[in-house]
């Protein structure tokens, strides 16, 4: 058995999870021209749009 195979029969199924992570997050990169600034209007815009309540937690900090 050569290394190349050993390495890919002892891949945890863990392994599948993020290559399937990985797919989805470069789909969506691509469907915004890979422009993290546009990615993130529009998903300002759809939280703004869900009407759920926001948590910021930069305004949430324990006094010490």
């Amino acid at each position: 058995m050569s290394k190349t195979t050993e390495i890919q029969t002892a891949k945890p199924t863990g392994d599948l999870v993020l290559q399937e992570i990985w797919r989805t997050k470069d789909a969506l990169s691509a469907s915004y021209g890979h422009d993290v600034d546009r990615l993130f209007d529009e998903s300002r815009e759809r939280q703004e749009r869900s009407g759920h309540p926001v948590v910021n937690l930069q305004t949430k900090r324990r006094k010490t």
